[in-house]
Formats: structure tokens, sequence, C-alpha cells
């Protein structure tokens, strides 16, 4: 019976020594799980800041890229929108005018300044002497009818021009040749803005050559006595009126390349009526068909090409 019993306490005590290493084991497992836990809880967390970090870098980048774009595309914007001290821009003929640093205007040319061909063309008897000379007394054509020459007049009689003077010295059926032998009778020794277009009929009498030479020596004469000039070349005409010794596109050429060489302001009237011609206005609406010289229609045309090409409002 007494060995029973010590059986029984031997047995007691080893189970309870087992419970304790089982007990042991167990709280071991379960603080390794815990701390494996806690760790993959760490990670977890770490990447989710990581990545939310990532993506807020990533936004801020595209914030970035976007803003600088936005920001390109405004400044190219503002450099092709055109500014308001460039709308303001006007031409030098303009300005002179307006500072009313001219007053006076001389037309030099011929029976196309003089605007022969119009159907309201007049000189009057006792108009203006502008030339007088070798036997010779030329005056003004009139003041009333559409010649571009009094398309510019009518134009610069403004009050905010001031007090302007317009000459029309444009004689009929003189050459470039003649009215260079003849300046001194059409130009005072000094002017202010002088405008010439001559050359259409020193196609009967001359060559090109000769022509150019004219020119080149007549121009450098009205450049050296005007504080402004400008040169025009004359409108086609038919080729075939005349035995011509060369064609009105090689005055235009020859006019061309004398203001190229030498800084002339120099405006194409033979382009504008070629464009206009090309684009299938009819010739007979602008210019006459058995002469040179330009119909009502052929004188607006001249009119508006100075406009835009002199920058008159």
């Amino acid at each position: 019976m007494r060995i029973v019993r010590v059986l029984m306490v031997v047995a007691i005590v080893f189970l309870l020594i087992a419970f304790g290493f089982s007990k042991k084991n167990w709280d071991e497992k379960i603080g390794q799980h815990a701390q494996q836990a806690s760790v993959h809880t760490v990670n977890k967390v770490a990447e989710a800041e990581s990545s939310a970090e990532k993506e807020e870098v990533e936004t801020v980048a595209d914030d970035s890229e976007e803003t600088g774009t936005s920001d390109v595309k405004d400044e190219e914007a503002e450099a092709s929108e055109p500014t308001e001290e460039k709308a303001e821009e006007k031409s030098e003929f303009y300005t002179l005018l307006a500072d009313q640093k001219i007053s006076s205007i001389k037309l030099l040319g011929d029976g196309i300044t003089a605007g022969y061909g119009h159907s309201a063309y007049l000189a009057p008897d006792g108009g203006r002497i502008i030339f007088s000379g070798n036997g010779e007394t030329f005056r003004e054509a009139g003041k009333e009818f559409g010649s571009w020459a009094n398309e510019l007049r009518n134009y610069v009689d403004k009050p905010e021009f001031g007090n302007i003077e317009v000459v029309n010295a444009g004689i009929r059926d003189k050459t470039a040749d003649w009215a260079y032998r003849n300046l001194d009778g059409l130009l005072k020794p000094e002017e202010e803005a002088v405008i010439v277009m001559i050359g259409t009929d020193d196609r009967i009498f001359s060559s090109l050559e000769a022509y150019e030479a004219t020119m080149r020596n007549l121009l450098a004469e009205v450049d050296k006595r005007s504080e402004y000039m400008v040169v025009m070349s004359p409108p086609p005409s038919k080729e075939d009126l005349k035995p011509y010794k060369f064609t009105m596109e090689e005055i235009d050429g020859v006019l061309k390349k004398l203001s190229e060489e030498n800084g002339y302001l120099f405006v194409s009237q033979f382009d504008a009526f070629q464009e206009r011609l090309a684009n299938g206005v009819a010739y007979e609406s602008l210019m006459q068909t058995e002469s040179s010289n330009p119909q009502n229609g052929g004188y607006e045309l001249i009119w508006q090409t100075m406009q835009e090409e002199l920058g008159l409002e």
C-alpha cells in the first residue's frame, strides 16, 4: 500500500514536470508566432509607407511635369501673340505724316501719275504750272477725279496730318530720260517727300540698258534732293500697241534691282496688277486696250496697293 502511494506521488511529480516543460515550449512558440506576426506587420506598414511615399513622389513629379509643360505652352503662347507694341507699329511714311513732319509731297511721273485714262480726267487751262522751260509749259491735272494722285491728296487732307501740299508733276507722254534732263524744272533743290513712277514710254525710244542707266541717275538725284522717296513701278500694259524695245516686266525688274541695291522704298504696281489678273480679274477692267493707261478700276488698284505697301490706314 505504501509502495502504491510512493508510485502515485512519483507519477504526479513526473506529470507536473512534463506539464511544465510543455507549457514552456508552448509559451516559446506563442512568443515566436507573436514576434513573427509583429515583424510581418511592421514590414507591411513599412512597405505601405514606402509605396505611399513613392506614389506621392510620382504624383509630385507628374504635377511638376504638367506644370512645366503648361508654363512652356503659356510662354510659347505669349511669344506667339502679338504684343500691343507690335500691333501699334506704323510705317515710316505714316509716322512722318502723323508727326506732321511732311508738309509737301511731290509726284514725279508721266500720264499715269497725271491720271490720264480715267473717265473724268481733266487738265484745266488755269491749273498750277508744274513745268515751264524749253518752250514748253505744263499744268497740273485736275483735283476732282479719282486718280491715285487725288486719292492720296484726299487721304492726307486730315487735321491730324497738318497742312500738306500735294503737287502732281505727272506729265503725259514724258520719259524718264526727259525727266532726268529737266529735273531742275520739276524738283526744288530740297523736297520733303517725292514719289517716282515713270518709264512706260521709255520702251518706245530707249533700250533697256539705257533706261536702267537713266533711272539709276534719276533716282540717285531725287534721293539726294528729298528727305523721303518712294519708287513705284508702273502697271503692266499690252506689249503689242507699239514696237516696244523692252517690256513692262523688265521695267519692274530694273526698278526692283535699283531699289534693293540702294535701299529705296519700292512699291511694285506691276506685281499687284499681275496678281489680280492671275485671279481672274479682266484686263479691260483695269487697263485701256488701245493705250498703256489705266481704266478707273486700275487707278483704284494703284491707290489700294499704295495704302497697303505704305501702311496708310
